[in-house]
């Protein structure tokens, strides 16, 4: 009796589409935005626009805001036009993390590896949209939901599911960035990470100034719409590796 044979062609699980959207959504994963954040099946994104802008600083942030949990100077609010100058990175296992601990954050790291409290400014916002992908990155998805998300439905549905198991050998690492939007209460930054195996994707991020720090927004639809991109025309460059 021969054996059946499978048509390759027919198979959806050897379709270059496919086996493009796997590796897509195993770096979204392995970049450490949450699960809240990666695109459903997959998918292609057009690079987004850059929204960056040499404009002027308009000073603070307003005195309305809650202050920083951990007293960071709110300092400059232009969005950078250019790579942030002398970033310095640290490990967060085998993935680089920017770091300013007295001017951008975190201004808090706990013994649980928690990374915390980041200036309120755009060049904080990015820190900490850095931040909470690499956290999540490194096994720590369910504390950045407890301690680094909006409190609110959405969060809660999340933190109420089972913790998946990370199965994707992918890594990932930043490479570069957006501020797509910016004001002293909300902000989205998009993060460009490249693969270990040279794919590169985008994934915005939404934040909130909360009770004087940047946290994460769990969108009600599950899905910011990060996704592959070609190249990084459009993102500032930034990458400590």
């Amino acid at each position: 009796m021969t054996e059946p044979t499978v048509n390759e062609d027919q198979n959806p699980l050897t379709k270059p589409k496919f086996i493009i959207s796997a590796v897509v959504v195993a770096i979204i994963v392995a970049l450490g935005v949450i699960l809240a954040l990666v695109p459903r099946g997959g998918g292609t994104a057009s690079p987004e626009p850059s929204s960056t802008s040499t404009g002027t600083s308009s000073g603070q942030a307003t005195a309305t805001s809650a202050a920083s949990v951990c007293g960071l100077p709110s300092g400059d609010q232009a969005k950078p036009a250019t790579t942030p100058a002398d970033t310095k990175w640290e490990l967060v296992g085998k993935i680089a993390a920017p770091t300013s601990p007295t001017q951008f954050g975190p201004g808090k790291t706990e013994a649980n590896g928690l990374r915390s409290c980041f200036a309120h400014s755009p060049l904080g916002a990015l820190y900490a949209a850095s931040n909470v992908a690499v956290l999540s990155a490194t096994g720590k998805a369910r504390l950045v939901y407890e301690e680094l998300a909006v409190p609110g439905p959405e969060r809660d549905a999340l933190l109420n599911q089972p913790e998946p198991q990370a199965t994707s050998a992918v890594t990932a690492q930043i490479a570069g960035f957006q501020i797509r939007s910016y004001d002293p209460d909300r902000a989205v930054i998009v993060i460009a990470a490249k693969g270990s195996n040279g794919a590169l994707v985008s994934v915005p991020v939404p934040l909130q100034w909360h009770s004087g720090d940047w946290k994460v927004v769990v969108p009600a639809t599950g899905s910011t719409g990060g996704g592959q991109i070609s190249d990084l025309s459009g993102y500032i460059p930034w990458s400590g590796v």
